[in-house]
């Protein structure tokens, strides 16, 4: 029982220099949120307007000159990129599409690959079927 008194005393000190919150000041950031957010423009530039953003890639570029002319307008001060070498090229997928054309005509759907290289014009081959062995 001795023990546990002072372990209760030091309980008891920290539960009374707890911080009194500012009411007034948690009430101003809700109504910021609320009335004034930012969030739904800000993903929306970022993911419908400069879209997939591989390093380097243009869209990258553009994305960050956005957010530096953005914070800045918000009263930021010294918003700028750091230039830093990346060791290669930038690269954006601007066209890949893929076509089925026998047996049956039908779209091929793909995803590319970033930083794969380009082909040099259009590319045909044969088809291969895989199937994956049961677990």
């Amino acid at each position: 029982m001795k023990k546990l008194l002072p372990a209760f005393g030091v309980v008891a000190c920290v539960l009374l220099a707890q911080e009194t919150v500012d009411q007034a000041t948690i009430a101003k950031i809700r109504s910021e949120e609320m009335e004034h957010s930012q969030v739904m423009r800000i993903e929306h530039m970022l993911t419908d307007r400069y879209g997939p953003r591989v390093t380097g890639s243009p869209n990258h570029e553009a994305a960050v000159k956005w957010a530096i002319a953005e914070m800045t307008r918000w009263g930021m001060k010294n918003a700028h990129s750091e230039t830093w070498d990346f060791s290669r090229a930038g690269w954006a997928n601007e066209r890949a599409t893929g076509f089925i054309v026998a047996p049956v005509k039908e779209n091929l759907k793909f995803e590319v690959l970033g930083w794969t290289p380009s082909t040099n014009g259009a590319v045909t081959g044969s088809a291969i079927q895989l199937i994956v062995p049961a677990r």
